[in-house]
């Protein structure tokens, strides 16, 4: 590529944003010939989506090949790329020093700058196109950034005092954590904000080694109902209550020959949390004790002791049923739930809308007796979605009053 494009925008309103050329993009993406086993990151219909949420198991490329979309989009219109990952930490050299080091390896910067750039350098948060000569010295190094770096930790600082006039390419890598904090979609859509301003142009890019269907970001979306329907391969737009445009993709696992090899080598144990590493199921979930099959007709049957307890996450329930199963003792049943009733008692982290809810984890009988039974492992759940609902619950109630506390 050897000059930028012209820079038009949006409704001729530089306020909006820069009229990006998608098909440009994907023109000069496609010359770069990246091998088709990699992930594709350019299918979305990017005038209509504003957000692009990708997941798969690992080293499918996806990071790098947004890199990748991030520097032709800095090479055609001066659009810097802000990468976003969840602390600030994250950020530090020692941690990303490698960020680029595949597109490096493969040339990839001299193939869409020419002569001009042939490397790039890490400095404050920022990284930099240089050329470099025959002894790997700086001869020449670009006078802005091509990448900003940045945790949702920051928001705060940020909102009053950064602008990003070319921030069109937002890059939230990692999004999915076992240690999502309270404020994480708050924090991500204030920086969001403070990048993108009243602009219409920018597209922001979410991606995940973990497939986590329980993820709370998908209530916070509201999306979650289409995301649990997603299997590997899947691809589906969706539309929040308010409007707002999702592209998804389920990336199909890596069944290669190669790929086989190395889990064989290195990975082959049925643990289903090394998902993410052997691409084996598409979800990454926990297997739970199941609620064991109905006894005999003449043997002790299961006696329900309390059925009027349930649990609540983002608008959905799952019962937990007290029983005394002649096998077990007595124990809590996980069962999935549509709905609750008047004399419930019903577990929330969220709003206490009346007298039947109970914040987080509760005081007294019977509520100390339900998570008593819990830390003894005497839940048993109809399905592992009933499991991964009640982690998920566990994980949530302990950060926000975690968060209230501080």
């Amino acid at each position: 590529m050897t000059q930028p494009y012209k820079i038009k925008y949006i409704q001729n309103k530089v306020k909006f944003g820069i009229l990006i050329d998608w098909d440009a993009v994907r023109r000069e993406y496609k010359k770069l010939k990246i091998p088709k086993e990699y992930h594709y990151p350019l299918k979305a219909d990017f005038g209509r989506v504003g957000y692009v949420i990708d997941m798969s198991d690992r080293s499918r490329g996806k990071t790098t090949n947004k890199l990748i979309v991030g520097l032709l989009l800095y090479a055609m219109y001066g659009i810097q790329l802000h990468y976003v990952r969840q602390k600030s930490s994250q950020c530090e050299p020692k941690m990303l020093r490698d960020l680029y080091k595949t597109v490096l390896e493969n040339n990839y910067i001299s193939k869409i700058f020419g002569e001009r750039w042939n490397s790039i350098m890490y400095r404050g948060k920022r990284w930099y196109l240089v050329r470099l000569d025959e002894d790997g010295k700086i001869e020449e190094k670009d006078d802005t950034h091509c990448t900003i770096c940045l945790g949702l930790d920051e928001a705060d600082d940020l909102k009053s005092i950064y602008n990003a006039p070319r921030g069109d390419m937002i890059f939230y890598d990692e999004f999915i954590s076992s240690r999502m904090e309270f404020n994480d979609f708050v924090w991500f859509s204030d920086l969001c904000k403070t990048i993108i301003r009243s602009r219409m142009s920018p597209v922001i890019f979410m991606s995940a080694n973990t497939i986590n269907r329980n993820s709370r970001w998908f209530d916070e979306y509201a999306i979650r109902d289409t995301v649990q329907q997603m299997q590997a391969g899947d691809t589906t737009e969706v539309t929040s209550p308010l409007g707002t445009h999702f592209y998804i993709e389920i990336l199909t696992p890596d069944t290669s020959e190669e790929r086989q090899q190395v889990n064989r080598r290195f990975f082959g144990f049925k643990n289903t949390r090394l998902d993410a590493i052997t691409g084996r199921n598409t979800w990454a979930e926990e297997s739970y004790q199941h609620i064991p099959p109905e006894p005999a007709e003449d043997e002790p049957q299961v006696k329900m002791l309390i059925n009027r307890i349930f649990l609540e996450l983002h608008g959905q329930w799952v019962k937990l049923a007290v029983v005394k199963d002649p096998r077990i003792g007595i124990c809590v049943y996980v069962m999935p739930a549509t709905r609750i009733y008047q004399d419930s008692v019903i577990f929330t982290a969220d709003d206490i809308r009346d007298k039947r809810y109970v914040f987080g984890f509760g005081k007294g009988y019977p509520v100390n007796f339900i998570w008593g039974l819990f830390t003894e492992g005497k839940f048993y759940y109809a399905h592992n979605a009933a499991g991964c609902f009640v982690a998920s619950y566990v994980t949530y109630a302990q950060t926000k009053i975690r968060h209230m506390t501080k």
